[in-house]
């Protein structure tokens, strides 16, 4: 076995979920790592994106709508910084919880 530890956020942005944008992105054909079954968006979707962390916008999922995307970065940036020494993506999941 091969085990490294990563670094990571939970973001709860229920604004995301709501957005026609994101949803449309979040239900399109390309595979996702999320908790979403056929379309449907409650309040357990989980949707987590692998973020590079060199922090220059390369990702799994840098696909998505570029203002959601670049939040996500930007948080990467504040909260963990650029990894230098990270080699595996920064793990980012992304909740709906509400307020």
């Amino acid at each position: 076995m091969d085990a490294h530890p990563c670094l990571g956020l939970v973001m709860n942005v229920p604004e995301f979920f709501a957005d026609p944008a994101f949803r449309r992105w979040l239900q399109n054909d390309n595979p996702k790592f999320t908790r979403c079954r056929d379309g449907a968006i409650d309040e357990w979707p989980d949707v987590v994106v692998l973020v590079d962390p060199s922090l220059t916008g390369e990702g799994s999922d840098s696909d998505m709508p570029k203002a959601f995307w670049t939040r996500i970065v930007d948080a990467c940036q504040e909260h963990l910084g650029i990894g230098t020494d990270q080699w595996t993506h920064y793990m980012v999941r992304l909740t709906n919880l509400g307020d």
